[in-house]
């Protein structure tokens, strides 16, 4: 959700967004471990850690990482790491899934989100991803739309398995369920 979004519009948005990212989840089957991008204060994280028996949580922002944990503390098996989507810190680890909701977007430079797209492709099996594609209001200097195509053609190996629309406020966002291949 967009602080440009009246307060109204974000708790169905987030309630919305937990429901998508539930249902992608549940028909991946059992899953032992997910990788939670860009976690902010921990609203989606609940959602996941029902459906996986391991979350590892990040977020490039100490700030969202003391809100993710306070808010998450009751949450067994999650654990809570400072990083950024282009580096992440695992070479060896490979995640039944990782779920990326409204980060991407934040990522401006080509060569940056290129690195990001590879980065997550290595590190998971599977990847949820909600992203804005249309906005009424300008989505500002700090963001930049792009198309579930665009993802799809910078993710290594991508095949996609499910895509939805999430509409409000004039915003339409896309939410989609992607296979990986391994690119390493």
């Amino acid at each position: 959700m967009r602080a440009s979004q009246p307060a109204e519009l974000a708790e169905g948005t987030t309630i919305r967004t937990r429901q998508l990212v539930t249902h992608y989840l549940r028909s991946l089957g059992p899953i032992g471990s997910a990788l939670e991008i860009g976690c902010g204060m921990g609203r989606i994280t609940p959602a996941i850690a029902a459906q996986a028996d391991a979350v590892t949580a990040i977020d490039m922002t100490p700030r969202m990482l003391v809100l993710a944990r306070a808010a998450c503390a009751h949450l067994p098996g999650v654990e809570f790491q400072q990083s950024t989507v282009q580096r992440l810190p695992w070479r060896d680890k490979r995640f039944d899934v990782a779920i990326c909701v409204w980060v991407l977007m934040h990522v401006l430079d080509d060569d940056e989100i290129a690195r990001a797209c590879r980065a997550i492709a290595g590190a998971a099996r599977h990847l949820v991803l909600v992203e804005y594609e249309h906005a009424d209001i300008p989505v500002g200097r700090y963001s930049r739309l792009r198309d579930l195509d665009d993802y799809l053609a910078l993710l290594p190996g991508s095949r996609l398995i499910e895509r939805h629309e999430l509409a409000y406020g004039g915003d339409r966002s896309f939410t989609a369920l992607i296979a990986l291949e391994d690119p390493r």
